[in-house]
């Protein structure tokens, strides 16, 4: 099923509130500003912990003397009801609860619930910088297999501490976290090889059925260790760059320079698509990860659809919409004079907003 209900206090411009959300899909409708996209960040921090467009969680708060709450009820016909929580106030840790028991590591979180959210800044995964790019299918990987979060999370420690050794000139430390940077960094390369070629699978077709393009476009995946297979070489790569390295203060080379890119005929999609091209590409990419999580897990999402639907025409709208990836629950944001009764189905909730409150 997904979620039932959704009660929320101190959050942004949201009345405190709880609402009743128990439909396959969700229509939030009303005008730019009123709280839609709030709304959707709730459902987004429940499930993940995490907000999809903010860092400080002092930005979540609507009276920054005051804690916040968020509260969701989940059912499903067959484990029943669970309840997801996310408690936060000014100067403490936040903590997230599951079943009103505290999680200790995020990544419980995510093994237990799959969201995938569908907003406008999705086109910096093509557009961006190599880091936002490789964020794209790091996020990925991470819904599932948790063995690459915990390698993703020993290189960075690794990698910290060894640029903290080339700034500080602790030359003779060097050899240790090398030794450690080319074992977890060689995990990381493996791992997204093997989703590179994984998701090609999907998202290659689908791209081709959603802008209607001849060819479809093909995800390329460079690894700033080229043609480095074993510890031993990268170590002794790690070696021969340790000059430069000591000069920059900084490790030049590594999964942390991994890039992905976009190939149409062999061409850098990126750099000659139009913006409505490049946009449907987005759209095609996030569809794509949540069908290929979906095969991967066994797990049907969650679906946030913030406003990425408006400036597309009507063709391409129903194009998308007819692709839609399988989903146990689906948000979605719309502004009063969209059409958006014609995306509606028996097991469609309609939630006006304004000024934060909502109208079922």
């Amino acid at each position: 099923m997904g979620f039932e209900r959704l009660r929320f206090f101190n959050f942004r411009n949201l009345r405190d509130a709880e609402i009743d959300v128990s439909a396959r899909e969700v229509f939030l409708v009303g005008e730019n500003g009123q709280g839609k996209t709030n709304l959707i960040e709730v459902v987004h921090l429940l499930c993940l912990g995490s907000s999809f467009r903010e860092k400080r969680e002092t930005a979540f708060l609507r009276n920054p003397e005051l804690p916040m709450g968020l509260h969701g009820q989940w059912g499903t016909p067959k484990a029943g009801k669970k309840t997801y929580a996310l408690l936060s106030a000014p100067g403490k840790k936040k903590e997230i609860r599951i079943n009103d028991k505290p999680i200790v590591d995020r990544r419980e979180l995510i093994g237990d619930a799959l969201c995938i959210c569908f907003v406008q800044q999705d086109m910096d995964f093509i557009t961006g910088a190599p880091e936002q790019r490789r964020r794209f299918f790091d996020q990925t990987l991470a819904f599932c297999d948790f063995s690459f979060l915990d390698s993703l999370r020993g290189y960075r420690q690794v990698l910290h501490a060894r640029n903290f050794c080339l700034k500080s000139r602790q030359i003779e430390l060097l050899d240790s976290y090398d030794e450690q940077l080319a074992r977890f960094g060689l995990e990381l390369v493996r791992k997204r090889e093997t989703l590179a070629a994984g998701f090609n699978d999907v998202f290659g077709p689908l791209f081709r059925e959603i802008t209607e393009e001849e060819q479809g476009v093909q995800i390329r995946y460079l690894p700033s260790w080229h043609q480095l297979w074993t510890d031993d070489e990268v170590m002794a790569h790690l070696a021969s760059t340790r000059g430069k390295d000591i000069a920059l203060g900084a490790t030049s080379t590594g999964p942390h320079r991994d890039v992905f890119s976009y190939l149409l005929c062999g061409r850098d999609y990126s750099h000659f698509g139009s913006t409505g091209q490049l946009r449907l590409c987005a759209l095609a990419l996030r569809t794509a990860q949540a069908r290929f999580l979906t095969q991967q897990s066994g797990r049907r999402p969650v679906l946030l659809v913030d406003d990425v639907l408006l400036e597309l025409d009507q063709g391409k709208k129903k194009a998308f919409v007819s692709r839609f990836p399988s989903y146990d629950q689906a948000f979605f944001t719309f502004l009063p004079d969209e059409s958006y009764a014609a995306y509606a189905t028996p097991d469609t909730r309609v939630v006006r907003v304004r000024a934060g409150e909502f109208e079922q």
